[in-house]
């Protein structure tokens, strides 16, 4: 068992107190967790503190998470190429101006 923050840090010990109501809740949910019905279990106070179970293995991301990956990369080379190539440009158009 993994238990993380929101920046994905772990957390040594956290306590989580719930009522018969949500506790049995919370046990169908993994109920439904378990026999595949759901990806993951949010339990959220409105306005407070969050509950976010998900089975070990489903934290890599949705599949078009994982499709993004290939094109992200060389969309941010292209881009950086791109800027190094204007400043180039520029650099060359002030120094002609210059002289």
């Amino acid at each position: 068992m993994k238990i993380e923050d929101r920046r994905g840090e772990a957390v040594p010990e956290t306590t989580v107190t719930v009522d018969d109501e949500e506790l049995i809740d919370l046990l169908q949910g993994l109920a439904d967790l378990v026999e595949g019905k759901r990806e993951h279990l949010h339990f959220q106070q409105l306005g407070g503190p969050e509950l976010v179970v998900q089975r070990a293995g489903a934290e890599d991301g949705a599949p078009i998470e994982r499709q993004m990956d290939w094109w992200v990369g060389p969309l941010v080379l292209f881009g950086v190429v791109f800027v190094i190539i204007g400043a180039i440009t520029v650099v060359r158009w002030a120094v002609g101006l210059v002289s």
